[in-house]
């Protein structure tokens, strides 16, 4: 029984030491300041429908919601003009928001042979080969 708070203490420590130096190398890579500001709005964003976190209609309007609502009816796939011709951003915009939401998991920026970005998103894509 003894030794069992050592070993909790130790592992409590080592999971918040792995998260700290994980945060701190994903800020190294992607650079110190970049990041920040969207790391915060994504933390202050509130789940709507909840008593106290933010009203319903908050993430319909959601310029991220939109995207993924317009690549689920693109089948996966979405280029920076179905973004403005659709959602009506301009295509600074377009391309801001496209390229914000590049991870490599969620949305995947692929450049055919034509020179056309293309960005598709593996999770529809996923379910769209289940259907």
């Amino acid at each position: 029984m003894i030794l069992l708070f050592p070993i909790l203490l130790f592992l409590l420590t080592a999971f918040i030491f792995s998260r700290t130096g994980q945060r701190l190398l994903q800020r190294i890579f992607r650079g110190a300041g970049q990041e920040e500001p969207q790391e915060q709005e994504r933390r202050e964003r509130r789940l709507p429908g909840l008593p106290g976190w933010g009203s319903p209609g908050a993430a319909r309007d959601d310029p991220q919601v939109r995207l993924f609502r317009l690549a689920r009816r693109r089948k996966g796939r979405l280029t920076v003009s179905d973004v403005v011709v659709d959602l009506g951003f301009s295509v600074r915009d377009a391309e801001d928001l496209l390229e914000g939401m590049v991870d490599g998991r969620r949305v995947r920026a692929q450049v055919g042979p034509n020179g056309l970005s293309v960005y598709e998103f593996p999770e529809i894509l996923a379910r769209l080969r289940r259907s």
